[in-house]
């Protein structure tokens, strides 16, 4: 088995709301989660082929790969309050209207330079860095994306890399000013019906959640933005 070493630019500003907060005060994290990254990857194995069952075969190739994410050199962050819409509710003996406006907080990430992915699934390699040169988005759908990636034989760069709080030497250097966040991972048991998009999904959680921190330390702080430099952990 190789590494596969793939890199995500954006053409736009990312957005992904971390579980468990409301829509309408949505903190967002630096990097994706590794569930978001895979999902986005079946996503765009179906949408490419036409073919749900690939998906599926994707889906339970990468569910449990290994995987490791690294930030961009600096990643700004910026707390907007929007005006969005939403779909509406449907009140008995009133014209149905299909959303309806609302208000809310979000934050967004501007990245500087290459999100770095690392993913190491069990066979068809090749086939994995195409879906990086396919995938078009990341997160929110409005977070436009373009991959590309290459198979090599050698280990990323852990000091760079993402780490659950578990993982690290407790030394305060791993931990001050860097942000800590959690995040929804695949279960290794998890089946592709629970997360299928055109069905609606079936009951059971195919999540677990995990506490990560990134070789990010706060650089500067203004009153809604905050800007964070990659500084490498003390493994």
């Amino acid at each position: 088995m190789a590494w596969i070493w793939g890199e995500i630019d954006f053409a736009s500003l990312y957005s992904y709301r971390m579980p468990n907060l409301s829509p309408s005060y949505a903190l967002t994290s630096p990097v994706p989660s590794p569930a978001a990254f895979r999902l986005a990857l079946v996503d765009t194995a179906i949408k490419t082929t036409g073919k749900i069952p690939y998906g599926i075969e994707i889906f339970e190739l990468i569910k449990s790969a290994p995987l490791e994410i690294e930030p961009p050199e600096k990643v700004a962050i910026l707390k907007f309050f929007i005006k969005r819409l939403k779909p509406s509710k449907q009140e008995k003996g009133k014209p149905h209207k299909p959303c309806e406006e609302s208000f809310g907080i979000r934050e967004y990430c501007h990245f500087i330079g290459p999100l770095k992915i690392y993913i190491k699934p069990s066979k068809k390699e090749d086939e994995i860095v195409n879906l990086f040169y396919l995938l078009r988005h990341l997160g929110t759908t409005d977070s436009i994306a373009m991959g590309r990636a290459k198979i090599e034989d050698k280990e990323p760069p852990k000091q760079f890399t993402w780490k659950e709080t578990k993982e690290l030497k407790p030394e305060a250097f791993n931990f001050v000013r860097r942000p800590v966040f959690t995040l929804n991972e695949i279960k290794e048991d998890a089946r592709f019906s629970q997360i299928d998009p055109y069905n609606g999904g079936t009951k059971g959680n195919p999540y677990v959640q995990k506490t990560f921190t990134v070789p990010l330390i706060e650089e500067q702080r203004g009153e809604n933005w905050v800007i964070y430099k990659k500084i490498p952990f003390t493994l």
